[in-house]
């Protein structure tokens, strides 16, 4: 065991470089409680299941997706991530990443399960995955892809993504996180390579793949499903140039296009199905790297806060999505929108709501915000430290705490990241 006491995060911005590993812990376990007393009893649908989840280890849609399956009634859960343990050199320490204490407390809670920390994209990986489930005779009911990454190698070929926006420059009032003042932010647009070197990354290319080995490997079981966890966000200017309308969004729609031909085989071959789960906008590491979306949110906290509209954290729609998924009468089926997306945003989408963000984006100038948008950056805050173990109530921060936990294959973890 290997203790010391961490009582303040290092952080450099949006950075945080250091991960609790009791304040981690503590969440962790306070999500599966929640998860337990939101599934009362199994969904049937969902009894003695396996799914796959590509991005399962950090605190946002993929771990919290991961508990609700759980405690909805799936058996087990594979997960993968890229996480790496603490470091020793000489007397100074660095911390592993929150993924690690919060896979090391899912695994206390769910004995059996595996987790593979890993580059999802290498060949090597998946084809490691695919040997296992073989030899183990695990057969996958969901495939779940949550992964967001600022670049991939394939093949020997390495991309980068770009948060830009496409055709002219826009000059946008986003959010500073240290100062909490409005800040003009001025977004370039991508190049044409930059799009697609965008969507290699964070399009549909990795999802097809993954999919395709459970498919050639009979290891997809009947009714077999494809999940891809995305956001569309609301259609007021700029978030939508910013976002789907932008490279990012362009490898979004990639990932539609993809899950849109993966269903038509599935569903003529397995009496499965494949889709994006549009989901709404939460406070997660990946979305506050998103130009202005640090603005948006704060704005929704904010209006949400002062009672208008309802916000749903990732936990809560995890819980979502497997209802939707295993309730009884399946009821994603009527959640399609016309694309054919399970569309889990409506309450971000409510118009009510909407148009209180929106009177905030219009009225937003360089310098102080206004009182709504200070709270709602007071709550982003917090939660966004609680995705790293800090600010998590209850927690003493003046505590020793272990932080190099047991994490291998007694665990049911396996390493496959080159030290």
């Amino acid at each position: 065991m290997s203790v010391q006491i961490l009582n303040s995060p290092r952080a450099r911005g949006l950075m945080v470089l250091t991960a609790h590993p009791e304040g981690c812990r503590v969440l962790a376990e306070r999500q599966i409680a929640r998860a337990k007393a939101a599934f009362t009893k199994p969904l049937a649908a969902a009894e003695g299941k396996t799914a796959l989840i590509l991005g399962s280890t950090t605190f946002g849609y993929g771990s919290s997706t991961a508990i609700a399956l759980k405690e909805a009634g799936f058996s087990k859960i594979i997960g993968l991530g890229y996480e790496t343990p603490p470091t020793f050199r000489k007397e100074k320490v660095a911390m592993a990443p929150a993924g690690w204490y919060l896979t090391a407390a899912l695994h206390n809670a769910y004995p059996g399960q595996r987790t593979y920390f890993a580059d999802g994209f290498a060949d090597e990986t998946r084809d490691r995955v695919i040997a296992d489930l073989k030899e183990a005779g695990d057969g996958i009911d969901l495939l779940l892809y949550s992964v967001a990454a600022p670049r991939r190698t394939h093949l020997g070929e390495t991309w980068s993504s770009a948060l830009k926006v496409i055709g002219e420059p826009l000059d946008v009032v986003g959010l500073d996180y240290s100062s909490g003042e409005h800040k003009e932010v001025s977004l370039e647009p991508a190049s044409e390579l930059e799009i697609e070197q965008t969507r290699r990354v964070m399009g549909g290319d990795d999802l097809d793949l993954w999919a395709n080995a459970l498919l050639y490997a009979g290891l997809a079981n009947p009714g077999f499903k494809v999940a891809s966890l995305s956001y569309i966000g609301p259609e007021f200017e700029p978030l939508r140039r910013i976002y789907w309308d932008g490279a990012l969004g362009g490898a979004k729609k990639h990932i539609d296009e993809t899950t849109r031909s993966l269903n038509a085989r599935l569903d003529s071959g397995l009496g499965g199905a494949a889709f994006t789960s549009m989901n709404p906008a939460v406070v997660t590491g990946a979305s506050v790297a998103i130009p202005a979306m640090l603005k948006y949110i704060a704005d929704y906290l904010g209006v949400v806060d002062n009672g208008v509209g309802v916000y749903d954290d990732p936990l809560e729609v995890g819980i979502n999505f497997a209802r939707a998924l295993y309730g009884d009468g399946e009821p994603w089926r009527n959640m399609l929108d016309d694309e054919g997306r399970l569309r889990l945003d409506a309450k971000e989408l409510d118009p009510e709501l909407q148009t209180a963000i929106g009177a905030l984006w219009g009225d937003a100038k360089p310098g102080a915000v206004p009182e709504r948008t200070a709270r709602g950056l007071e709550l982003f805050k917090k939660e966004f430290m609680q995705l790293f173990g800090w600010q998590v109530d209850g927690v003493d921060y003046d505590v020793p705490v272990d932080f190099s936990p047991a994490l291998g294959e007694d665990q049911g973890v396996v390493h496959l990241i080159a030290e």
